[in-house]
């Protein structure tokens, strides 16, 4: 019986001094990972480019692929996740370097990609006051919008959107935020990476 005792007090410190040596540390994400399945290429992968390295994404859903920054970020909802909020987009790709807040806020990211069934004459509001330009995303002919607006909160808002057709859905790449020189590169690499 004694021997019993020395055993199960020898056992019981032996368990608190490795248990003390396994405190969990928290952990911090380094991105959001998507809901729906997508999958994400080791294609056309960047290196450090604009300071940031990119990394290949492919959105099977829609049928186009980009190089996004790696460690940002990032999610892609589809229609069924977007359309008691609007009912017209069917797909977003949002990324950012700081966490996404979500859909029901006005701020959805730093970098959006929207398609939706909506005609582009629908979004004249929204880039009204900003330079247009002729550009082109994934060869094809797109308009690129570019200067500042005050978003509701009465901050002044740096903004670049390029809007296109193809294959009778409308694409909006846009940057929203008080964007630096070094966010408006990252973004003008992501829009020329794009291709279907």
């Amino acid at each position: 019986m004694k021997n019993n005792l020395y055993l199960l007090a020898f056992v019981a410190a032996a368990l608190i001094l490795v248990g003390s040596k396994c405190s969990p540390s928290p952990v911090t994400p380094t991105k959001t990972l998507p809901r729906a399945e997508e999958s994400v290429t080791g294609q056309g992968e960047g290196d450090d480019l604009v300071g940031v390295k990119f990394v290949a994404y492919t959105n099977k859903a829609q049928g186009y692929s980009i190089l996004r920054p790696d460690n940002w970020y990032w999610r892609h909802y589809i229609a069924n996740e977007i359309k008691d909020m609007n009912p017209m987009v069917v797909d977003y790709f949002i990324t950012d370097s700081n966490p996404l807040p979500g859909l029901g806020s006005e701020y959805l990211g730093k970098i959006v990609i929207e398609v939706s069934q909506l005609d582009l004459s629908q979004y004249a509001k929204p880039v009204s006051g900003l330079v247009m330009s002729d550009s082109f995303v994934g060869q094809v002919v797109a308009k690129r919008f570019a200067g500042e607006r005050v978003n509701q909160s009465g901050e002044k808002q740096k903004v670049v959107e390029y809007q296109f057709s193809y294959k009778e859905k409308s694409y909006r790449l846009i940057l929203n935020s008080g964007a630096s020189m070094d966010d408006q590169a990252i973004f003008e690499q992501v829009v020329s990476s794009f291709k279907f």
